[in-house]
């Protein structure tokens, strides 16, 4: 429940956005309520995995639903735009701990086996909640209030919170003393948020600006690495990445998500802006992606115990790979049904790649890490998320820049950068000839096939990773962990019998 009220929260507040700004105002800084809740999750990823391993799962989990029930409650008693804007930091401080530590204690709790057969229960949450989201946000926006689309955390978080304290009773031997990484954290945090700056919002600065954010997150990222060298307990231990399975299954999420999220974030421009259909229209063609991706990963995660995890990774990256190039032969004349087959190969290579990797990283290495592994899965996973759509945004802007230069008469004002989002609004075609509405409609296709390349271009480079992923990995754990548990059975066995 905690899983999906986090995943809800995106999809539901971005159909209430148009509006939350006739109530509030503000649309210029309408898009930094999006963007602080996405900074503030991803710098607090690996801090939450930190925690969940030097105090325990249970506080870590505590407290980062008290945030995120905390900062639900007062996103929706917001009475100005800067008001929301903060209030949405707490809320992702707090919504950053609800996956890396509700998988983790899931590792805990379940044998490789077991967590086989739960984990896509865990990681479908997203999935059901971009099908779900906007029709409930719709519904909360038109009956209720767009408050409501907010306060409706708090009823589900609370029965969560509840839920937990009463079923989950945590064996955690807690160290005598806690060294937290401090400088760590505060070194981390200046240069992601930096860099996220950049990724999110860079079109809105000047070249010279950006470079100079990316250099002082450079130097910071650079300090950071110094301390983890150094520090008795480092916020990102460096000799994860020595374990060939994690660093792997770190570089594979990164690049993986950079293609998966990009895909996803534009397939309904295309949809709508390409295809011609309403914006709710548009966001059903991620349907097909997200059921194929649920089955797939249900099938594969009780492979993986039979297989292993390389042979799932490399059918997942054919069919990733045959999807994207699909991808990138979409026209004007590509229709629905093609669409839903492209994107469903996609599904069906994320379901068989994402959830069975996060086990392949959770089972690599001892309990004591377990947390600050999966955190570091899912932070690197987030930035990759974050690199794509960046990318994406600035090859789509810079097509159809190129595409648009020159233009002369109606068709002269998107020349402007500024007016190019316009071209998707179906009252800016309404006003527009059918030939500058026809050449519009081509230039934008072309710009996101060219921006498409860069997914098949993105899953190429995680295809020949995934050939680096060990063999038999799966085999060997299952077996060790099946001797193990039946030593302990032993154990208990002679103790009740003494």
């Amino acid at each position: 429940m905690a899983l999906l009220m986090a995943s809800l929260e995106n999809t539901i507040v971005g159909t209430a956005m148009p509006t939350v700004i006739a109530s509030l105002g503000g649309i210029e800084i309408y898009s930094w309520v999006f963007a602080a809740y996405i900074l503030a999750s991803t710098v607090m990823t690996p801090i939450w995995g930190k925690t969940a391993d030097l105090i325990g799962r249970r506080p870590a989990m505590f407290g980062g639903l008290t945030l995120f029930i905390i900062g639900s409650a007062l996103s929706g008693a917001a009475h100005s735009m800067p008001q929301l804007i903060a209030f949405r930091v707490i809320q992702g401080l707090g919504a950053a701990a609800l996956f890396p530590v509700g998988v983790t204690i899931i590792g805990d709790l379940l044998t490789l086996e077991q967590r086989a057969k739960m984990m896509p229960l865990f990681s479908g949450m997203w999935g059901l909640a971009s099908l779900i989201g906007p029709l409930i946000g719709g519904i909360l926006t038109e009956q209720l209030s767009w408050r409501w689309c907010f306060y409706i955390i708090l009823p589900a978080g609370l029965l969560s919170l509840a839920l937990i304290w009463w079923g989950y009773s945590e064996k955690y031997e807690r160290r005598s003393k806690i060294i937290f990484d401090y400088a760590g954290t505060f070194t981390l945090a200046v240069s992601l948020v930096l860099l996220l700056l950049v990724i999110e919002r860079g079109a809105e600065f000047s070249w010279s600006l950006n470079l100079m954010l990316v250099g002082v997150s450079a130097l910071f990222t650079l300090w950071f690495l110094r301390i983890e060298q150094t520090h008795p307990e480092p916020l990102l231990p460096l000799k994860l990445f020595q374990i060939p399975l994690v660093s792997i299954t770190i570089v594979h999420g990164f690049f993986v998500m950079m293609a998966l999220i990009g895909a996803m974030s534009f397939l309904p421009l295309f949809v709508q802006g390409v295809i011609g259909t309403s914006a709710a229209e548009a966001g059903r063609v991620l349907t097909p992606l997200i059921f194929p991706w649920v089955i797939a990963s249900i099938i594969g995660s009780r492979l993986i115990l039979k297989f292993g995890y390389r042979p799932l990774a490399l059918i997942a990256m054919v069919s990733m790979l045959l999807g994207a190039g699909l991808l990138t032969r979409v026209t004007v004349a590509t229709t629905r049904l093609e669409l839903s087959i492209d994107v469903a190969l996609l599904g069906i290579g994320g379901g068989l790649t994402v959830a069975t990797l996060m086990l392949a990283a959770q089972h690599a290495v001892p309990r004591s890490e377990m947390g600050v592994t999966t955190a570091a899965v899912q932070f690197f996973r987030s930035i990759g998320a974050a690199f794509g759509t960046g990318t994406m945004g600035a090859i789509l802007n810079w097509s159809l820049q190129k595409s648009l230069a020159g233009a002369t008469g109606e068709l002269a004002r998107f020349a402007n950068q500024s007016e190019l989002t316009s071209i998707v609004r179906p009252e800016t075609r309404s006003t527009l000839s059918p030939a500058a509405a026809s050449f519009l409609q081509h230039a934008l296709a072309r710009s996101l096939r060219t921006a498409f390349f860069f997914v098949l271009a993105t899953i190429i480079v995680t295809s020949i990773i995934s050939l680096f992923i060990p063999g038999g990995a799966a085999h060997e754990l299952a077996h060790e962990e099946h001797q193990q548990n039946k030593l302990a059975e032993d154990a208990n066995a002679s103790v009740a019998e003494i």
